[in-house]
Formats: structure tokens, C-alpha cells, sequence
């Protein structure tokens, strides 16, 4: 089994093992789920989702349900909104700006990697979940998981290679279900023995079977 046919066998065994985790989850009850999908991409960053779900609850109980809305509004006023996101001034201005770019359709990855405070992780979150684009999702938990699992250190541009397939079901889940794999057994201090990746997993085999 080549490392593309163990990805997508390890995709499935996560599914199984989860179930389906069906990112993004929608918070506002009206307004526009894509671009409630964009703020909560930049809210997210660096803090818990909760703190994030609590932001969003807040714009929609203000009438901020768009990013039309949300650039139209005065920053301070939203700051008072977004009590619970850490670094909110620097994530306000980021969602403000990328307004400028997303107004005319369709953005492309360079476009929103332009934007002031869009790294690639937040930029391919918007493109797959947001839009819909085809694009694997590479963060942390992705690269601890890939480490430990195959034992091979590669960098992001092969990463991606390796967890790449053209079905948006896979890639939304994949991303989704290896976030979860890493909460909750892959940690920075992993919990092996209860991982339902154990018995593949070359990290295990190689040092912690042998205890």
C-alpha cells in the first residue's frame, strides 16, 4: 500500500471511529452562512472554537450577519461584541479587509493570502469550507499525525501531495477528523494506547508496543 492509499484508508477508519464531524458548523439562524464561515475562519485563529461560537452569536444578536455589515460597522463598536476572541483588533481590521477581496466572487489562494492577517491555513479553511475549492487543509495536527504515523518529516508542499484527493466530503473531513484525532489522543504528549490508529501507526510500533 502506497502513503496516498494508507491516507485515504486511515480517512476512512477516522469516519468510522468519529463518525462524520460535518464542518462548518452554522451559528447564525439567518444571514449568510458563507460569510459567517469567513469571519469565524478569522476569529479562530490562535483561541477555542467556543470563544469563537460566543462572537458570533453576539454579531447576530446585533444585526452583524454579513461581511458587508460587519466592514460597514465602527470597529470599536464591534470590539465590544467580540469580548470572548483574543487579539480582536487585529482580526476585526483582517476581516475587514477581506471584504475588499472576496465582494467581487470568487477569491483566488494568492488573493487571500495577500490580505494582512490570512496565513494559508485560514486562507484554505475559506476556499473549502467557504467556497466550496477543492484544498487540503494542512495544520498542526495534520503534521504531528503525518510525523508520527508514517515516520517521515516532510514539508508542507509534500504534505499536502501525500492528503490531497479531489473530493471536497474528504478534504472538509479529513481536515475535521484529524483536528479531532489530535485533541483528543495525537497530542503533544500522545495518548497511543488508546488511539484507533495504534496498529498502523509507526510511532507505536516503534517505541510504545515495546514497553
Amino acid at each position: 500500500m502506497d502513503i496516498k492509499e494508507e491516507v485515504y484508508s486511515v480517512f476512512l477508519r477516522l469516519l468510522c471511529h468519529f463518525g462524520p464531524q460535518r464542518w462548518w458548523p452554522r451559528i447564525w439562524k439567518e444571514g449568510n452562512h458563507r460569510d459567517e464561515i469567513i469571519i469565524g475562519a478569522v476569529l479562530t485563529q490562535r483561541t477555542l472554537w467556543k470563544n469563537v461560537e460566543n462572537a458570533l452569536k453576539k454579531l447576530e444578536d446585533y444585526g452583524i450577519t454579513s461581511i458587508a455589515k460587519f466592514y460597514d460597522t465602527d470597529e470599536g463598536y464591534i470590539e465590544r461584541l467580540l469580548k470572548s476572541v483574543p487579539f480582536r483588533r487585529r482580526k476585526i481590521r483582517t476581516i475587514k479587509r477581506l471584504w475588499e477581496t472576496v465582494k467581487y466572487g470568487v477569491p483566488s489562494r494568492e488573493k487571500l493570502l495577500e490580505v494582512e492577517g490570512i496565513g494559508e491555513e485560514t486562507a484554505d479553511v475559506i476556499l473549502l469550507y467557504a467556497y466550496d475549492i477543492p484544498t487540503i487543509v494542512i495544520d498542526e495536527y495534520a503534521r504531528r499525525w503525518f510525523l508520527r504515523f508514517f515516520g517521515l518529516n516532510v514539508g508542507d508542499r509534500m504534505l499536502r501531495s501525500y492528503l490531497h484527493f479531489e473530493d471536497t466530503f474528504y478534504l472538509k473531513e479529513m481536515h475535521a477528523l484529524l483536528d479531532e484525532l489530535g485533541k483528543r489522543y495525537c497530542k503533544r504528549k500522545p495518548l497511543c494506547d488508546d488511539c484507533p490508529l495504534k496498529s498502523k501507526c509507526r510511532l507505536y510500533v516503534r517505541v510504545f508496543s515495546k514497553r
